[in-house]
């Protein structure tokens, strides 16, 4: 590998243009030397501009066909994208996140180590912006007055990790409402008019936060994010987000962590997006892969369907995504540690991308199914009705009483499914005795299955001096 070939994509950022193509941007690591600025030409990356960091952690924002981008060291930069020319901007402050947020240039956090404050001719930490929310004057992007800033718990030794604003009409930041900031264990949001008196940030939680700001993402039904424990939806009453991952929280909570440096900590790391009607995520298992995102969950927000259910599907294995994007109006994945991108979503064509001819295995987990009235009883059965390609081959277990007991089998699906319409329907005996069951199936095969019914019978356990119709039981 020559000096300055491109390693790794560490951000990218699609460019939309009303009536024309998107461009595709990406920051990335070079070999033996600085960092740059690449473009997506359609097959491969054709660098742009060489920046003076290196292995920086980026962020970008859009507007008045502008690219804004920080680095967490230097400041922020700014990219006029027709007339292709970029410079740094004179009075811009470091900042490691940025967004636009009434008609200003919002930004927050800062990487920069004491000893790099203090070779910027900085005093520590008065001049680190790690614990400081800065935004300009409304449609001056140019101008940082010295008062337009916020801090936001200082002293408590976390950093900012993250901004958003939550627009809860809209998965598109269209109605905007509330600037959220993000540690990894805290939430507070701006309420009022930037730079007006009543302005100030109010504490949300001192529990949850988002350590990984390339999951804070929009949807119709409010501000979603992974924290520490969990996936959370943040609406815009004055309360606690809700917990809506909890029955993945195993997963979540076993993401490794790195104390001393948020930036190099794989939940910081984390991706998110959300896609057709579903918020999808990757994170690092911990297991499988301990330096990148192994996994994806794809949690359904149908919520016209299920309004009562919050539907969790997988772990999807075999897809190393760092950050999602639409681009063209389709889903791309940026591959962790290397430099490819990816159409995700393409039916017929679910390869993973550690073995590209080979199928990624898909999971369905439900959540624990309980005996009425928390009574023990016996499973009798179990099966599922599923829309699947002829001769697909589905692995399903039955876990009973979180491992007391375990049922699996392997249904291979009949080579001919024309008469039943696609669907294939299986039941199974399990007579065992328990108070709840979980059940998983898995594939791993290039076509799209849906699980459109679960079914799960139970007969209640009845004690020998109940008596039945009348008579003793003996």
């Amino acid at each position: 590998m020559a000096v300055g070939d491109p390693v790794a994509l560490k951000h990218i950022h699609v460019y939309s243009r009303p009536q024309e193509d998107d461009i595709l941007f990406g920051w990335a690591t070079r070999e033996g030397t600085t960092d740059a600025l690449f473009q997506w030409d359609g097959d491969s990356w054709v660098e742009i501009f060489e920046l003076p960091y290196t292995n920086a952690i980026y962020d970008s924002v859009t507007w008045n066909s502008k690219i804004y981008f920080c680095d967490g060291k230097t400041g922020i930069w700014e990219y006029p994208v027709e007339t292709n020319t970029i410079c740094l901007s004179a009075v811009g402050p470091v900042v490691q996140y940025l967004l636009v947020y009434q008609d200003r240039l919002i930004g927050a956090g800062d990487s920069r180590t004491e000893a790099e404050v203090l070779a910027d001719l900085g005093i520590w930490p008065a001049d680190s912006n790690r614990d400081r929310v800065l935004f300009t004057e409304a449609l001056d992007f140019n101008t940082w007055s010295p008062n337009n800033f916020i801090d936001s718990r200082t002293g408590t030794g976390e950093v900012i990790s993250g901004l958003g604003v939550n627009s809860i009409t809209s998965a598109d930041r269209g109605a905007q409402s509330q600037l959220v900031v993000f540690k990894p264990t805290a939430i507070l949001i701006n309420d009022g008019t930037l730079g007006a008196g009543e302005q100030k940030l109010n504490i949300v939680s001192l529990v949850l936060g988002c350590p990984g700001y390339h999951t804070i993402t929009n949807t119709p039904f409010g501000l979603m994010f992974v924290s520490k424990q969990s996936v959370c939806l943040m609406n815009t009453e004055a309360k606690e987000p809700d917990q809506i991952g909890f029955t993945i929280w195993t997963e979540i909570n076993a993401i490794p962590e790195d104390l001393d440096n948020i930036y190099t900590d794989l939940r910081h790391q984390s991706a998110g997006i959300y896609h057709d009607n579903t918020y999808k995520i990757s994170i690092c298992d911990g297991i499988i892969d301990t330096d990148r995102n192994t996994v994806e969950w794809w949690l359904d927000l149908r919520q016209a369907v299920f309004p009562s259910e919050r539907n969790w599907y997988g772990p999807h294995t075999g897809d190393f995504i760092m950050q999602y994007k639409l681009f063209q109006g389709l889903l791309v994945g940026a591959e962790h540690l290397t430099m490819l991108m990816w159409q995700l979503d393409v039916e017929t064509k679910w390869g993973s991308m550690s073995a590209v001819n080979t199928a990624r295995t898909s999971t369905f987990v439900t959540s624990r199914l309980q005996v009425p009235g928390m009574k023990e009883g016996k499973l009798d059965a179990y099966g599922l009705v599923a829309q699947m390609t002829a001769g697909v081959a589905l692995s399903c277990s039955v876990d009973v009483d979180r491992g007391t007991s375990t049922e699996a089998n392997v249904w291979t699906a009949p080579s001919v499914l024309g008469s039943q319409g696609g669907a294939y329907k299986i039941i199974r005996p399990i007579k065992r005795p328990g108070h709840d069951a979980q059940v998983t199936v898995s594939h791993s095969h290039a076509s799209d299955i849906e699980v459109h019914t679960l079914y799960m019978r139970a007969r209640e356990r009845r004690r020998q001096a109940e008596k039945q119709s009348g008579s003793t039981q003996t």
